[in-house]
């Protein structure tokens, strides 16, 4: 598995707005592309969100970023303070709880 890590900075008070876009628009478009497992958007403070995306390998990962990045160019730039802060790397370590009955 790889992951992809981004933290938005963003303008004051647009988080809600930012979380809604992206489960409106971006999930529904990320479930489609090969190898896609979660993603997650967190609130990481004060008008920060992070995203993490996870994939099956790194060549299906990367090859989101383009559209992730049309995306946000598209549908937040504005809500948004500079490019993120971007991290990314094979996934080592994993675990999930099981579902109890």
């Amino acid at each position: 598995m790889f992951a992809i890590v981004r933290k938005f900075n963003l303008r004051r008070g647009s988080a809600p707005e930012v979380a809604r876009r992206v489960n409106d628009s971006l999930v529904p478009l990320l479930r489609q592309l090969p190898g896609f497992r979660n993603y997650y958007l967190f609130d990481g403070g004060p008008d920060v969100l992070v995203s993490i995306r996870i994939f099956d390998s790194a060549e299906q990962a990367l090859a989101s970023n383009e559209l992730a990045s049309a995306w946000i160019r598209n549908n937040v730039l504005e809500l948004t303070k500079g490019m993120p802060e971007v991290m990314a790397g094979n996934v080592i370590v994993t675990d999930v709880k099981p579902q109890m009955p």
